[in-house]
């Protein structure tokens, strides 16, 4: 399919024009490159690159788990087949798999041989756990949930698995014959049993769904936003081409599969361009740059708070190949960042779970606001709006939206949410729900996301989620949930509560950090007569942020101890 073309007009001329139309913008951005093109529009699924890389390089690594479990694309194939026959077996293919995993080896065999037999995959936050990991299986609704062994207690925490006929454990350590009556089998077990080529023979269309991928729930709630093959591969061919990686880069990151940047930026790019990719199961700070050297690692990325956390950590770096480390944001210690560990920082682009329209680079564009993102791709129409969905003029600060121009290049709703769905796919655009604006040169600035949106340690997290929770304990008559400045950059997370008389905030806290994935858990508690409110009955947050944290009301915990 061509790519739509664009002429951009002069920077007086594109001013009135901006102004005066109400249109969308094109894209002014890459084009279609080498990667996304190598393949027909009938056969733009990963399932397709793997097999052609497993016939390419079949012993080369494709992916690197902790510097020692290795899996070549010839294994990688090898495996995925055989999950899908074990799940044609069994009589699940077709069905949702939920994946309950870190970075490990055994993730990808089963995300694609879950697409092999016409499934759909369902990557979940390992951090998850009690009333939240349910909430999120309810909604994926799966057939199949795998598990790393050493989370198999977390699911006996809950009243039932729901729908799921099967659960496969990974890694090592006991495996149970059941959790709450449900099977287990051991992975090992599982591509041991069946042939691959017991597979299915006929892969799926890139217009068919493959992936329930979960928001970061910084608007209401994390929501599984579906994703058609087609956008699977597109977004990953399109980041590597952009980013001009080679067979010869190395990948490196800490930032696990379950989220965008380690599946698309990292796994899945090395999959399209036939590199490796070394993923870790956790981050530590003071070790990441060995693992960098060791993993002669060429191209990395981190969110902006690891990075600081790097700096604090580490006075020098080891001999090293890392050209390039991707940082979102762009951390405040940037330039020294760049000048200690000899390496350079790129940090524009932007993309969120629905979409990834601006793509990174490592040519960084120069002399321009350290808000800039960037220039969509000549694919998609974007623009910035007002409340009734008005075409805003340069520099106006309104919502972000987004249309592509070709089939299948973004989510295509929420799963069974259609109300959800309906709201932020209206009138023909995405909407993001996140602000900024755009320049007369159609370069777009990324101003912040949703006011209920908490970043903290490279998670986000929904302010809406965190106060559901905290409002099923019995004490809880009503709480608010924010962001509050972090040391390092990025947020933590304070926790405002009305609670009954006798009741204990430490004892709340420790109830919380048995319902709460780590990365949720409120480093500051305080408890409040009242919540102030609008006359709609909206908590104004921004009163409550204002007081601070520095005061004898305020409660602090550390968080470092779990």
């Amino acid at each position: 399919m061509a790519v739509p073309q664009h002429t951009t007009p002069t920077e007086a001329e594109g001013a009135h024009r901006l102004a005066a139309d109400t249109r969308l913008l094109r894209g002014t951005g890459p084009g279609f490159g080498p990667l996304v093109s190598r393949f027909p529009e009938g056969q733009r699924t990963l399932l397709h690159v793997l097999r052609a890389q497993a016939e390419d390089v079949p012993d080369r690594d494709w992916l690197v788990f902790d510097g020692k479990d290795r899996l070549t694309f010839r294994e990688a194939d090898d495996r995925s087949r055989r999950v899908a026959a074990a799940l044609v077996a069994r009589g699940v293919a077709g069905g949702r798999v939920a994946l309950l995993l870190r970075n490990q080896i055994e993730f990808m065999p089963l995300f694609l041989g879950t697409l092999a037999a016409g499934g759909v995959a369902a990557p979940m936050n390992p951090e998850l756990r009690g009333r939240l990991l349910a909430l999120l299986l309810q909604r994926c609704d799966p057939e199949v949930l795998a598990v790393r062994t050493d989370l198999l207690p977390r699911l006996e925490e809950l009243p039932s698995l729901g729908d799921v006929q099967l659960v496969v454990a990974c890694g090592e350590g006991d495996v149970p014959t059941d959790v709450h009556g449900v099977p287990v089998v051991a992975f090992a077990d599982m591509v041991t049993a069946y042939p691959a080529a017991a597979a299915p023979q006929t892969l799926p269309r890139p217009s068919d769904l493959a992936v329930l991928m979960f928001t970061s729930g910084t608007s209401g709630g994390s929501k599984a936003a579906m994703w058609p093959h087609h956008y699977l591969y597109l977004a990953s061919a399109a980041a590597s081409d952009t980013l001009g990686h080679t067979p010869e880069d190395v990948l490196s990151t800490p930032l696990q599969m379950c989220h965008i940047a380690g599946l698309q930026v990292f796994a899945n790019s090395a999959l399209h361009v036939g590199c490796t990719a070394h993923l870790k199961s956790s981050f530590s700070a003071r070790t990441w740059w060995h693992e960098i050297a060791d993993d002669g690692a060429t191209f990395a990325m981190l969110m902006g708070q690891m990075a600081a956390m790097i700096l604090e950590a580490v006075p020098e770096a080891p001999d090293h190949r890392l050209s390039h480390v991707y940082v979102l944001p762009q951390p405040l210690g940037r330039v020294e960042f760049e000048r200690r560990y000899r390496t350079s920082v790129i940090w524009q682009g932007w993309g969120m779970t629905e979409i990834f329209p601006h793509l990174p680079r490592k040519q960084r564009i120069e002399d321009v606001p350290p808000d800039t993102i960037g220039p969509a791709p000549s694919w998609v129409d974007h623009g910035v709006v007002d409340e009734s969905d008005r075409m805003l003029a340069p520099g106006e600060l309104g919502e972000l939206v987004y249309r592509p121009l070709i089939p299948d290049a973004m989510a295509r709703g929420y799963f069974e949410d259609p109300e959800t769905t309906n709201h932020a796919f209206r009138n023909f655009m995405f909407h993001t729900g996140d602000l900024g604006y755009y320049d007369s040169d159609g370069r777009v600035h990324f101003v912040m996301r949703n006011q209920d949106g908490i970043r903290r340690r490279g998670e986000n997290i929904s302010a809406v989620e965190l106060e559901n929770i905290v409002l099923g304990h019995p004490a809880v008559t009503d709480a608010a949930a924010y962001a509050v400045p972090a040391e390092m950059g990025e947020h933590e997370v304070k926790l405002d509560l009305v609670v009954r008389d006798g009741t204990e905030l430490d004892d709340l806290h420790a109830w919380l950090r048995d319902q709460l994935p780590r990365f949720m858990v409120p480093r500051y508690l305080e408890s409040r007569g009242e919540l102030p409110r609008t006359p709609s009955q909206r908590v104004e947050k921004y009163k409550l942020a204002a007081d601070g944290v520095d005061r004898p009301a305020v409660r602090e915990y550390d968080l470092r101890r779990r």
